[in-house]
């Protein structure tokens, strides 16, 4: 018996395996990925559709940082100095669920077609309790460089009971891609066009933030294109399956509301609004004109490029076992987020005309996953997996404090009839000890010995003439 029939597995039993490691390498990643971007549907044979669902539940708290100046606790440091404080509560306490949808279809031997629905890129935090990052009207604020006296208290021109009392952030994207393939001897090349739509909103909170506190911003939301592209290579007869995916960046000018309470020229705030506006005008590179408390203008934002390997192989026809290998690449240090109306404040700080991002990374990401898959039946398959990610760098944004992760998951398929199928998959995440800081590199907290949960449900149409 040859090698190739040593390891040979029938098309169902590939079927049952696939769907399973799409279920379970969907996680919480560096950054904001959220979804991977996975297409793996795209290359089942025949008619396929599927929808997934995912859930996803963390824990991720730590301690904030209480440095003091003077007789005074501050949230951030200037520098990397550090004195371990109060507990901060966990910052994603609700879960947050998102779907995935698609179809594909051949056309005839060496076209296919599909169309997919994602959400790849995601955020959502916010912080509770008392700590550095809830608004308190007892805490103490460090002024800006250059303001005659620091602020007293926290957000002081806002009304009470008029606003947010916690930093928090969310940011949503939606893409829809189009494929078309053509395939020919094993080799098949692939691409199309991919809308995304994106929003984002977000508040900062409590002396962590000094005088920016109070900050808000509300991005609403925007279309723009991209494209996706790849090739793949299969052999059926060791159900051989690569194929290497690009995602390009796409470049979204979002229009967007802020609100620096700092900027108020009311007499009535106190006022420092005149003053601080006065200097904010004058900082390199910024329009006087521009600088108000409420601003209405445009941002420009690139979510970022990705490369996907993702490769599956017959392992033993007699074990009924099937390897999978999954690497991603994602150059975060590539994106930044620039609010005109906060980088012209941060000006003020830096004394040039670049100023600072609100979010920013300082390493690309990696991630790593292996599993293997066996058929049990002729309904039943399983699967385990493990992973890595490299996470996007550390110190990170105290929006996002976790470096990287270890996982473990599995899941099972259980196929209803021969075209119908449901799965489940789940997750389990060790993440990285992080250090928060502000895009000025001031520490503001350590979040330490945190992990999640990832569970998700799929269900999965398959027909092959």
């Amino acid at each position: 018996m040859s090698h190739s029939q040593s390891i040979q597995l029938k098309r169902s039993h590939l079927a049952l395996a696939v769907t399973l490691a799409c279920i379970s390498s969907t996680a919480f990643s560096a950054g904001m990925d959220r979804s991977r971007q996975d297409i793996k549907a795209f290359f089942n044979e025949g008619t396929y559709a599927e929808a997934t669902v995912v859930t996803v539940k963390t824990d991720i708290s730590g301690y904030q940082n209480d440095v003091s100046i003077g007789d005074k606790k501050v949230g951030a440091s200037e520098g990397k100095d550090y004195v371990e404080g109060d507990t901060i509560e966990n910052i994603t306490k609700d879960p947050y669920t998102f779907i995935r949808y698609g179809v594909k279809a051949d056309v005839n031997d060496n076209v296919s077609v599909g169309i997919f629905y994602d959400e790849p890129w995601g955020a959502n935090v916010a912080y509770q309790g008392k700590n550095n990052f809830v608004s308190d009207t007892e805490q103490q604020v460090q002024p800006i460089p250059g303001l005659i006296r620091p602020i007293e208290k926290v957000n002081p021109h806002v009304k009470e009971g008029d606003e947010i009392a916690n930093t928090n952030v969310n940011l949503h994207t939606e893409t829809w891609t189009g494929l078309v393939g053509y395939k020919k001897n094993g080799f098949q090349v692939f691409g199309g066009p991919v809308l995304q739509k994106a929003k984002a909103e977000l508040h900062l909170r409590g002396n962590a933030y000094g005088a920016l506190t109070g900050y808000d911003a509300v991005a609403n939301s925007d279309a723009a294109m991209g494209w996706a592209a790849g090739v793949a290579y299969s052999k059926p007869e060791i159900k051989l399956n690569a194929a290497l995916t690009y995602h390009s960046s796409i470049e979204h000018e979002i229009p967007i509301a802020e609100r620096v309470p700092l900027l108020n020229d009311d007499p009535k705030a106190g006022g420092l609004g005149a003053i601080t506006k006065g200097m904010v005008g004058n900082a390199p590179g910024v329009d006087k004109e521009q600088v108000a408390e409420s601003t209405h203008r445009e941002m420009k934002v690139k979510t970022p490029q990705s490369i996907n390997l993702n490769l599956q192989s017959g392992l033993s026809a007699k074990h009924q076992l099937l390897g999978m290998l999954d690497v991603r690449w994602v150059p975060w240090s590539d994106m930044e987020l620039v609010p005109p109306s906060y980088n012209a404040v941060t000006r003020l700080k830096t004394k040039d005309n670049k100023g600072l991002p609100i979010l920013s990374y300082d390493k690309d990401q990696w991630t790593v996953e292996a599993g293997i898959a066996k058929r049990f039946n002729e309904k039943l398959a399983g699967s385990l997996q493990v992973g890595w990610d490299s996470g996007a760098g550390d110190p990170v944004s105290s929006l996002g404090p976790v470096n990287g992760y270890y996982s473990v998951g599995g899941g099972l398929k259980y196929n209803v009839t021969p075209e119908w199928a449901l799965s489940a998959g789940a997750k389990y995440l060790m993440f990285g000890d992080a250090t928060a800081e502000l895009p000025d590199g001031s520490v503001v907290g350590k979040f330490e010995d945190n992990d999640g949960f990832v569970a998700g449900v799929k269900v999965s149409y398959q027909s092959v003439d």
